[in-house]
């Protein structure tokens, strides 16, 4: 994947995402779609990261991921996005250069295009619910170490890899 991209780029990529397939849906009055929140963010992030560790065997980011009482967060994230509550978070123009150089790099799209497809149509609740499952890589680090606590990346590609992501050898 050559570069990598900080996990708020990454949470920026989300939003703008977001916010194209807000204007795409709008012709079909059916649809439903719900705008991201700093919590669905957060989830997405932490299942974006995952995919990548289970296909690639490395982090989408170098920051951490840390257990917290509604799941997996990013701190560096936490700190930029969390002013927004549980409001819908704006796309800031000023993030668009980053956006297309994600976009000019096809594997990463792909990871981040499958991961929203995938992920998206949840709440930010029902993302929050399906971290805290028995078994999970939060589950496993809150009764290891704790809140707080980084989710290690191997605990988390070994997860993906045995139950998310199916790789055909």
């Amino acid at each position: 994947m050559n570069k990598k991209f900080s996990a708020l780029d990454i949470a920026n990529w989300f939003i703008w995402y977001n916010k194209v397939e807000q204007i795409d849906k709008t012709i079909d009055d059916d649809d439903l779609y719900e705008g991201l929140t700093h919590l669905k963010v957060q989830k997405l992030l932490y299942y974006a990261d995952g995919i990548c560790l289970a296909i690639n065997d490395d982090s989408l980011f170098d920051e951490k991921i840390y257990a917290w009482q509604h799941g997996p967060v990013v701190k560096e994230v936490y700190k930029e996005l969390s002013v927004n509550g549980r409001e819908e978070i704006p796309f800031d123009d000023n993030n668009i250069s980053v956006v297309g150089e994600i976009n000019s790099n096809d594997e990463l799209s792909n990871i981040l295009i499958t991961t929203y497809d995938n992920y998206a149509g949840y709440t930010a609740w029902q993302l929050r619910e399906k971290t805290h499952v028995p078994g999970s890589p939060w589950q496993i680090t809150v009764d290891s170490t704790g809140l707080q606590s980084e989710i290690k990346p191997d605990l988390i590609k070994k997860y993906f890899k045995d139950n998310i992501v199916v790789i055909d050898d």
